[in-house]
């Protein structure tokens, strides 16, 4: 059960009911915390007059929003008056949706731009402004819907035709959704008194995170007194901050959102490293709090090991040897991580590590040929088809299922609301060819399950631009990346990947490994030449700190920061190692 074995610090968090500002240190637990409150929230729900009214939990990715509805299903909990997602996807279905007919824009239909195709278009208009690639750009536009950059300057004028771009394709980006949300909030008042009466409650992980614009979205909404709020997060982990994130403390969101009182409480205690990378990772502290381990691990033995003398050439040899080593100890691959600045560096690490003779499969960067976009009506069924029927699969084929369900409800496509149970039983039933081409696949699956439901997606209009949007981007991006896929290949980018992991520092957020590896830990690097050329030693060290704390706090049992030699700057320079190591 959810409140089973929670500590004093959670149990308070959980039990509490007015608006609250929760700091939790890493492992401490905090995304039990979050579905525990859910659970206590929608437990209460007449003590808590809750009625017809929603209670929104906000996500800063679709994978925690799906691991919080995967753990309430766990529990018995499906309940119409809770809603989790991404602030994207909650301007989407809360906001956009409902209004898009004064929505000019939008309401023949649009395309959500997936993020490789909106890096390929960038890559196109630095080269034509003559912009380099170290040149930070911000494509966001302000609450005025305007470039940030000075008028006719050169980033500002590339900003344009970046929006142009999308819009003379029938793109969005989700920044957009933003602003679009923000404004339709703005010009329409009685809109936003109806979702502000709608919300009860608004719980937001990873605040730390949120940028001016959905500040200012979920302000609207708070200011109408009708909602509790609750914000999550840890501002020693502020890792977004060079891309608009804004960092607020007590006072700050009192007076932001005209709070009179905000409870702020704490989680103290980790659960997943030994004290021994705590100490370490405690280093890059800014407000210096305790972190006590209270995990099993707590006087384990760790390494933690910073390495500066092999070359860039010797480092693929050097990761397989740290992986080889502590596989033979007995830990999982699936256990341990390894982790680059850049998803280029990702790329190539990968290719080298999968060329070389190893006892281990790696979980790199692929590709997917079907854009993951979540906001297709039709992406929920193609998840569905490529998971396969098994109880360790039980729960997610639930959630998506019922996700399915009401997106074919909301779309117009169902008179009424479908069993899930029916959706899972048809999809079990189809039998379908997978050694054919992948667009071709699409087509079968989602007109025979149509069929077999009787659904017109023919006389539908968002059924059938969905189908024809998810088609056209697998076309596209096939073409683009030059792929051979057929429809067999789909199961290794929707399954879940098995083998050592290789990703970025950023994207690591959130997760927890055995083993942490770090390579690239070089000046220019971590942190970034976006961080250090026209910024002062204070916001370097600011961004670097916080990055080196979120990589540190990964680990459980032992942490490798490697900074390898071979890297040159333009002029010709050695590249340093990152200074704040």
């Amino acid at each position: 059960m959810p409140y089973s074995n929670l500590t004093k610090e959670q149990m308070s968090a959980v039990t509490f009911e007015d608006n609250l500002l929760l700091s939790a240190c890493p492992g401490s637990g905090k995304t039990r915390t979050l579905v525990s409150k859910l659970y206590y929230i929608l437990e209460n729900s007449d003590k808590l007059s809750i009625g017809k009214k929603k209670v929104i939990a906000i996500t800063y990715t679709n994978i925690a929003a799906d691991t919080i509805s995967e753990r309430l299903l766990s529990y018995g909990i499906k309940d119409d008056s809770l809603w989790v997602g991404t602030i994207h996807s909650f301007c989407l279905q809360w906001i956009i949706k409902p209004n898009i007919n004064k929505i000019p824009r939008l309401k023949h239909g649009y395309i959500i731009i997936d993020e490789y195709e909106q890096e390929s278009k960038m890559r196109e208009l630095r080269e034509e402004f003559e912009i380099g690639n170290y040149d930070p750009i911000q494509t966001a536009l302000d609450l005025n819907y305007q470039p940030i950059y000075p008028k006719n300057s050169v980033k500002y004028n590339l900003v344009v035709d970046y929006h142009k771009y999308l819009r003379d394709n029938g793109y969005i980006d989700f920044e957009l959704i933003l602003n679009i949300s923000y404004k339709l909030l703005k010009m329409y008042p009685a809109l936003c008194d109806r979702l502000a009466l709608l919300v009860s409650h608004l719980l937001i992980d990873e605040y730390q995170d949120i940028s001016e614009v959905q500040y200012e979205i979920i302000k609207l909404i708070i200011m109408k007194r009708h909602s509790k709020l609750t914000l999550i997060g840890d501002k020693e982990q502020a890792i977004y901050t060079g891309l608009g994130a804004i960092v607020k403390d007590k006072i700050e969101i009192e007076n932001y959102f005209e709070i009179d009182n905000i409870c702020e409480k704490n989680l103290t205690w980790c659960f997943r490293s030994s004290q021994r990378i705590i100490d370490y990772y405690k280093k890059y502290q800014d407000d210096k709090h305790e972190i006590e381990s209270k995990s099993d691990l707590k006087n384990f033995h760790s390494i933690v090991h910073l390495e500066n003398n092999i070359d860039k050439t010797q480092l693929a040899d050097y990761v397989i040897g740290v992986v080889e080593t502590h596989l033979k100890q007995g830990i999982n691959a699936n256990e341990i991580v390894v982790l680059c600045p850049s998803w280029f560096g990702v790329i190539n690490l990968s290719k080298e590590i999968d060329l070389m003779d190893k006892s281990f499969s790696i979980n790199g960067f692929l590709v997917s040929p079907i854009p993951k976009n979540q906001d297709n009506i039709w992406l929920s069924l193609i998840r569905l088809m490529l998971l396969k029927p098994c109880i360790s699969n039980y729960i997610n084929r639930n959630r998506l299922a019922n996700e399915l369900s009401d997106n074919l409800y909301h779309s117009g496509s169902l008179g009424s609301i479908l069993n899930p149970k029916v959706i899972l039983r048809t999809i079990n039933s189809l039998v379908i060819e997978t050694d054919i081409e992948i667009v071709e696949w699409i087509n079968l699956v989602i007109d025979s399950f149509c069929n077999i439901l009787k659904i017109d997606i023919i006389g539908n209009s968002v059924a059938k631009v969905g189908k024809c949007s998810l088609i056209d981007s697998a076309l596209e991006r096939m073409k683009k990346y030059e792929m051979q896929y057929r429809a067999n290949d789909l199961h290794k980018f929707f399954s879940a990947s098995n083998g050592v992991k290789l990703t970025t520092c950023h994207s690591t957020k959130g997760d927890e490994y055995e083993v942490v590896i770090c390579t690239g830990l070089l000046k220019g690097k971590i942190p970034n030449w976006n961080d250090i050329i026209g910024c002062d030693n204070l916001h370097q060290n600011y961004v670097a700190r916080r990055l080196l704390y979120v990589i540190g706090s990964r680990a459980k049992k032992h942490l490798y920061m490697i900074s390898e030699k071979g890297y040159k700057t333009k002029s010709g320079a050695d590249y340093e190692t990152t200074a704040q190591l």
